[in-house]
């Protein structure tokens, strides 16, 4: 068996806490970057191609299409189960709710599909909140699969400001971080209000995506991709100059 590690060495007495995270890597790693992005640049790419053909795009308008009329007969259960699909979205790893983003266009438009997903997405991570800080370790382990506890389990710092928690949402999945916020006993009006922050802008794009979807709108869906690919690169660049700078300390 192979000896443990040494635990990493304390950081010097009178450093600030931000500093010690700067160099622990809390905000994420080059490979956490690229998988994030990765992933939106596969959606963006696999969305277009749908949209390129025209037999494929017109069968999935035509089941969106029947969705609605049940809808329409049941606006408030209808919209509810929209919301209950958009935080469960938000609290497993596996569901994503881009698709059923396309059924809200279609039956509520753009801003009432936007204030559904995102109060959705927002009710999800208050879920993962409250089974962090009330049922603790062993039922956060058994929400996220594989390794994914161990993973993230020391890139949340514990304590914080509203900046710092609005950091980690950015760097840290969603459907993840609301567990480990709720676990480590961060304050909820600091965890929901870096929530409903950083929600907004991915509720407002994926809704605009799905929007150019619907529409056939190629030139969005391929700049959305290209987008895609320039804040990869930014976000690699950025990790780099920040992992040597580290480093050289």
């Amino acid at each position: 068996m192979p000896a443990p590690l040494a635990p990493p060495p304390s950081p010097p007495q009178g450093a600030s806490k931000g500093a010690s995270l700067e160099h622990s890597g809390l905000w994420g790693s080059s490979s956490d970057i690229s998988r994030r992005a990765g992933i939106l640049i596969a959606v963006l790419l696999v969305t277009g191609l749908l949209a390129l053909s025209d037999k494929v795009h017109h069968q999935i308008v035509a089941a969106i299409a029947l969705a609605e009329p049940m809808i329409s007969q049941h606006p408030v259960l209808g919209a509810l189960i929209f919301m209950a699909l958009a935080a469960l979205s938000a609290m497993l790893v596996f569901f994503s709710g881009v698709l059923i983003v396309p059924i809200g266009i279609q039956t509520w438009g753009e801003m009432g599909c936007f204030l559904l997903l995102w109060s959705g997405w927002c009710l999800g991570g208050l879920v993962t909140y409250a089974i962090g800080r009330r049922l603790k370790r062993p039922a956060v382990q058994r929400m996220l699969p594989g390794g994914m506890f161990d993973r993230y389990e020391n890139r949340i710092p514990e304590g914080g400001s509203f900046v710092t928690a609005v950091l980690v949402q950015l760097a840290v999945p969603s459907d993840v971080s609301g567990y480990f916020f709720g676990l480590l006993g961060y304050p909820l009006r600091i965890y929901f209000g870096a929530l409903v922050l950083t929600e907004l802008p991915y509720a407002l794009g994926t809704v605009f995506l799905g929007n150019a979807f619907m529409q056939k709108q190629y030139v969005v869906l391929l700049s959305a991709a290209a987008v895609a690919l320039v804040a990869l690169g930014l976000a690699w660049l950025w990790w780099r100059r920040r992992h040597k700078r580290a480093s050289l300390s």
